[in-house]
């Protein structure tokens, strides 16, 4: 669930204001304080986008933890086949935001995506 702070903090990044249970107090130019739309339109964009960012940090951290032995170019792979192997196994990992429509259920844990299962 996206909250008021990140909901500000991506209409207004350089805006002072405080936030005390869930109360804004706005403490710059009140000229610069977004509308309770705006504010509500914000916050849908950034829930809609929300299944899609986790999808990126969840796949960028399986693609750092592969960085550390499977891609160094002299890394000893016992064979071709199991380099090819994570080669196209890192590839799917990168074409996982296009090839996926992610989602959150109930628990606001990540679905609908197929992971690509690394080589053994």
């Amino acid at each position: 669930m996206i909250d008021l702070s990140e909901v500000l903090i991506s209409l207004r990044p350089s805006n002072d204001w405080i936030i005390t249970e869930n109360i804004l107090t706005w403490e710059d130019d009140i000229s610069l304080k977004p509308t309770e739309i705006e504010i509500e339109a914000k916050r849908v964009e950034l829930q809609n986008a929300l299944p899609m960012k986790i999808l990126r940090e969840k796949r960028n951290i399986k693609l750092n933890d592969t960085d550390k032995y499977t891609s160094i170019p002299d890394w000893p792979h016992t064979t071709v086949e199991i380099k090819q192997s994570w080669l196209d196994y890192r590839e799917a990992l990168r074409n996982l935001p296009s090839n996926s429509s992610p989602q959150l259920d109930d628990n606001g844990e990540l679905t609908n995506v197929n992971w690509p299962i690394p080589p053994s």
